[in-house]
C-alpha cells in the first residue's frame, strides 16, 4: 500500500469519525436534556403541590429524589459516552472541562452573552471532537504504515 492510500484512508475514517462522534454526541445530549429536564419540571410540580407548613423537608426529599433520578440517567449514558470518546477525549477532557469552567465563570460574571457562552461551548466541544477524530486518524495511519512495513519483510 502507498503512502498515499495510507494517508486518504486515515483521513476519510478521521473525517467520518468526526461526522459520526458529533451527530451521536448531539443526540445524546439531547436525549440527556430532554429526559433531565422532564425530571425537573415533574419534581417542581410536586414540589409546588405539597403542604407548605413542611416545605424545607418536603424539599430536600424532592432534591435527593431528583438528583438520583439524574444519576441513573448519566449512568445509563456512560457507555455510549465512552465509546464515541475514544480514542483520545478521555485524555483532553480535563482541559476541556476547565475551558468549559472558565466560559461559565465568565458567563456569570457577565464578561460575555448567553450566546457568547453557547457558541464557544459548542466550539470547544467540536474542536475536542476534532482532536480525538484526528487522533483515531493517526493511530490508523501508523497501524497501516506498520502493517505495510511487515508485509513488505514478509
Amino acid at each position: 500500500m502507498t503512502n498515499k492510500k495510507i494517508i486518504s484512508i486515515a483521513l476519510s475514517v478521521a473525517i467520518v469519525h468526526f461526522i459520526l462522534t458529533s451527530v451521536i454526541g448531539h443526540y445524546i445530549a439531547v436525549q440527556i436534556g430532554t429526559q433531565m429536564g422532564k425530571i425537573v419540571a415533574d419534581s417542581l410540580i410536586e414540589a409546588s403541590a405539597k403542604n407548605p407548613d413542611k416545605a424545607e423537608e418536603e424539599a430536600n426529599r424532592i432534591h435527593q429524589n431528583m438528583k438520583s433520578k439524574i444519576d441513573g440517567i448519566n449512568d445509563n449514558w456512560k457507555i455510549p459516552n465512552v465509546l464515541i470518546s475514544l480514542p483520545a477525549k478521555p485524555l483532553i477532557n480535563a482541559l476541556v472541562k476547565e475551558m468549559k469552567q472558565n466560559q461559565m465563570n465568565k458567563y456569570i460574571a457577565k464578561e460575555i452573552t448567553r450566546e457568547q457562552f453557547r457558541t464557544r461551548g459548542l466550539i470547544t466541544d467540536y474542536t475536542a471532537n476534532f482532536v480525538n477524530s484526528l487522533c483515531l486518524g493517526f493511530l490508523l495511519y501508523i497501524g497501516l504504515k506498520l502493517s505495510t512495513k511487515y508485509r513488505k519483510r514478509r
